[in-house]
């Protein structure tokens, strides 16, 4: 295994490592008919958002109490005490399961399509990169060395034929990466919307979109759960579905009320969400998907967690 794999590798496992001392059982939750909800500002929390907003979730006959925590690394750690549904992604999942905290997809929130994709690796046009297999020796700007984005590229230069330990990773937050790709600090950056837009305007390009090295169509992020919180809780988990499949179609029906809501959860300016596409909203548990990111954390970062897809989406008492 080479170094930048067992250091990715172990950062993964980091994300989670504390969470061991933090997390009890299942117990300790709201009153019956409360959820208690974290997550960050990521443009795909919008339907919850819209929920909100609308009062669907008391038309569904829940109460929401919501939590903004814009890393939602330190998420997992806090289910079963504090929260009992969090935004959280696959990697994160993957690892926390396999550090003995496990956690469950009990909804999804978006799906990454080739017709409506959200994440782009990006260069400067005048740069002479025009695909992955020019990047060793380069330097890549990411967002999150441990995060699905980051998982994704190493994947996609390793079936490229570049061995992921000739590029050099630097972590830079997105507002900045039009400004460090500009000044040549960094040769590419791995991003997403809304931050690709702005890296567009000063002349940024895409060499393509690291999920596609994994399939078609992918879930990226998605709702989570303990899974003994889970197993107790498939009414209130089928309402709270409910609610987002409804703030869906109210989005598709309202564009210009939803970014009204999204302006207020975000603080962007009028510019940019006016130009943001919003993602494919999908509230479908896939294990396909879990499996997927597995075999990509496993192949392109060394993991070697024992865990079983399966067991890692929510599965409703019959």
């Amino acid at each position: 295994m080479t170094n930048r794999r067992r250091r990715i590798g172990a950062a993964l496992a980091l994300a989670t490592a504390l969470l061991v001392t933090a997390c009890g059982g299942g117990g300790g939750g709201a009153e019956a008919g409360t959820l208690r909800v974290a997550s960050n500002s990521n443009l795909t929390a919008l339907p919850f958002w819209v929920a909100q907003e609308q009062g669907l979730f008391e038309k569904h006959g829940l109460q929401i109490e919501y939590t903004k925590i814009e890393n939602v690394a330190t998420l997992p750690q806090a289910l079963g005490t504090s929260f009992d549904i969090v935004l959280s992604t696959p990697t994160l999942a993957i690892s926390s399961t396999a550090q003995g905290i496990p956690m469950v997809e009990v909804a999804g929130s978006s799906v990454d399509t080739e017709a409506n994709p959200s994440n782009f690796l990006m260069v400067a046009k005048d740069s002479g990169i025009t695909d992955v297999t020019q990047l060793p020796g380069k330097t890549i700007g990411v967002l999150n060395e441990t995060g699905t984005l980051h998982v994704a590229t190493l994947y996609w230069l390793q079936k490229s034929g570049v061995d992921p330990k000739s590029v050099k990773i630097v972590q830079v937050d997105g507002p900045s990466q039009a400004d460090q790709l500009r000044s040549g600090r960094v040769d590419a950056v791995e991003t997403v919307t809304p931050f690709s837009g702005q890296i567009e305007s000063v002349g940024g390009v895409s060499l393509g979109t690291p999920y596609r090295s994994m399939a078609l169509e992918i879930s990226p992020i998605y709702w989570a759960s303990r899974e003994d919180w889970a197993d107790g809780h498939d009414a209130d988990i089928d309402k709270f579905v409910a609610a987002l499949d409804e703030a869906q179609q109210y989005i598709a029906a309202n564009d210009g009320a939803a970014r009204d809501v999204l302006q207020d959860q975000t603080g962007y300016s009028d510019e940019i969400v006016a130009s943001i596409p919003f993602p494919t909203y999908n509230t479908d548990v896939r294990q396909q998907d879990v499996a997927l990111w597995l075999e990509a954390m496993r192949s392109a970062t060394g993991f070697t967690g024992d865990v079983d897809p399966a067991a890692l989406v929510h599965q409703p008492n019959p």
